[in-house]
């Protein structure tokens, strides 16, 4: 299936590892051009060369960055526009925030966890939405979490801040669909990324457990009986970015292997 993204372009944040990382993967097989960025250069200088084995050299544009501040975001951008003279898609995707008890944590844990989760999106978008607008087309999805739908012990600052992202991004998405530029979020389950690997080596501490003996229980909780992989995320991803889903917007999407308890 031709998903219509040649030489299309993107910037996926936090792509140097992980769901970002096949993110942009599978929009470069698919003839994308794509920006890159992650706070650790030699992650992304490995990502970079990845990605270019997938595509070519010329497909690929990498950018030491962090995206939680506002003056990294307005240098991605404008890198990018300079190098590939427009932005058509951009994936809004930046670590979670370390765990804590609800009734513990600090205002300042709250102000970072806002500033890393939901003002990098906002400031991103406010960024490459006047591209978007011009061309009449673009793509923007925000990866967060499927917590915001079934909340995680503990991850009050990861699940409190990615559901400021949820409203904003109906409102947004409302706002320019007339202009043919989609707004959805993607909410992964239990994908099997460095950070959730973290999170088991953690419980298993806790437990005086294994962490394998721990992601095997949790599997068969799954209906597929599998956690995710993710590069099961970045062809979503590269699906909603594509043609194929231009009646898309204003949606959040599961990737959970059926794990979801809600009904709808």
């Amino acid at each position: 299936m031709d998903l219509g993204l040649r030489e299309r372009v993107a910037i996926v944040g936090g792509s140097s590892k992980g769901m970002g990382k096949a993110t942009a993967i599978a929009l470069a097989r698919e003839g994308t051009f794509v920006t890159i960025c992650a706070r650790t250069e030699a992650d992304l200088r490995r990502a970079e060369m990845e990605i270019a084995r997938t595509a070519t050299q010329q497909h690929v544009l990498a950018i030491p960055a962090d995206l939680s501040q506002l003056d990294s975001i307005k240098r991605v951008v404008r890198d990018t526009f300079n190098r590939f003279e427009r932005i058509d898609i951009v994936v809004n995707n930046i670590g979670g925030p370390p765990p804590g008890k609800p009734s513990e944590i600090e205002d300042e844990q709250w102000h970072a966890a806002l500033e890393q989760n939901f003002m990098s999106a906002v400031r991103m978008n406010r960024e490459v939405i006047p591209y978007m607008k011009q061309q009449r087309w673009g793509r923007i999805i925000n990866l967060l979490s499927n917590a915001v739908r079934q909340p995680v012990l503990d991850l009050v600052l990861s699940t409190s801040s990615r559901l400021a992202v949820v409203g904003y991004a109906k409102m947004l998405s409302n706002e320019l669909a007339r202009f043919n530029i989609t707004v959805n979020n993607v909410l992964p389950g239990q994908v099997m990324t460095d950070r959730m690997t973290s999170l088991y080596q953690a419980m298993a501490e806790k437990q005086n457990r294994s962490a394998e003996e721990l992601m095997k229980e949790a599997a068969q909780l799954i209906p597929m009986r599998r956690l995710g992989r993710p590069e099961e995320m970045g062809d979503l991803i590269a699906f909603l970015a594509s043609e194929r889903a231009s009646y898309i917007t204003g949606q959040n999407m599961s990737l959970d292997g059926g794990a979801l308890a809600g009904i709808i």
